[in-house]
């Protein structure tokens, strides 16, 4: 059994100066993905699913949480590495309450549509209800710009974490990490940026818990490489792995020919198969993506 503990994973990481990735799936053929990396490069990971997809309220066909925690736990008892599952960044609380009883043992809730006190309320409401059940909770002090994707160049401003008030907030809601904003945006791979490593070391200073880095997509590399060892504990990746999945596949379904054998080219797993193909590139990714942040061979 290979699932681990948020914070076990987190005090390794701090003590190896290396970063934990957490690479989004959103089906079964993404998460097997995720674990085939690991496996490869013997690394730590997380594993998990979004908290704004699976309970958006556009979603054609609804879908039970409980069934992705069913499918992420068994998956991440299944690896010989060590791994959590995350239900990451929800603006939905009653969602986030219950992946703590589904299971996961990393939840985060998020709501930009929240002023300050209510959300800091909101967290601490979680933080109490997880922590009882032994789960670990993450949180940011304001979402990273560029969240709903309309972003193509970097912004004015970033609304950059101050390590002051990043210590006040972590010490009022008790969170067991803090995702902190020192230069990224979500600009899904269109522009790169480089980080404020002058600031990541102050917030590393004041703040008490590991921090988190969203947006790697759009991260210099030179920067990925060395915020593990400046007091980053997790990074999470998602635009990246998205576009790889789907150019993979893409370009695999555009070589199948008017007469095809159904049956072949979905769910076969050979290597006519769009899903596999899929699957292969974005592992080749993730596994690319470990040995950047330092994660790979410390299984």
């Amino acid at each position: 059994m290979s699932l681990f503990s948020f914070q076990e994973l987190m005090a390794e990481a701090a003590e190896g100066g290396y970063a934990v990735g957490y690479f989004e799936s959103w089906n079964l053929e993404s998460l097997l993905a995720v674990a085939d990396a690991a496996e490869a490069t013997r690394s730590p990971v997380i594993l998990g699913f979004s908290g704004i997809f699976i309970p958006h309220p556009q979603r054609l066909v609804p879908d039970r949480l409980s069934t992705y925690a069913a499918m992420g736990l068994d998956v991440c008892r299944s690896v010989s590495v060590p791994t959590c599952l995350l239900f990451n960044e929800s603006p939905y609380l009653d969602w986030v309450m219950d992946a703590i009883d589904c299971g996961f043992n990393l939840v985060m809730f998020s709501d930009e549509e929240m002023d300050g006190p209510e959300q800091t309320a909101s967290i601490r409401k979680v933080v109490e209800r997880a922590h009882l059940a032994g789960v670990a909770v993450e949180a940011e002090m304001a979402a990273l710009p560029g969240l709903a994707g309309e972003l193509s160049t970097v912004p004015t401003d970033l609304n950059l974490t101050d390590p002051v008030a990043a210590r006040t907030f972590a010490d009022q809601t008790a969170v067991d990490a803090l995702a902190v904003n020192i230069g990224q945006a979500h600009l899904h791979g269109h522009s790169s940026v480089r980080l404020d490593l002058d600031r990541l070391a102050a917030l590393h200073r004041h703040v008490p818990v590991p921090l988190v880095l969203h947006g790697a997509t759009s991260i210099a590399r030179d920067d990925l490489a060395a915020v593990g060892r400046m007091g980053v504990g997790k990074i999470n990746v998602g635009s990246i792995i998205k576009s790889t999945f789907f150019e993979a596949m893409r370009q695999k379904s555009a070589q199948v020919g008017e007469r095809y054998n159904p049956y072949d080219i979905i769910g076969s797993g050979f290597s006519s198969d769009v899903l596999t193909a899929g699957r292969v590139a974005m592992q080749q990714v993730v596994g690319d993506l470990m040995h950047l942040f330092g994660s790979a061979g410390r299984a």
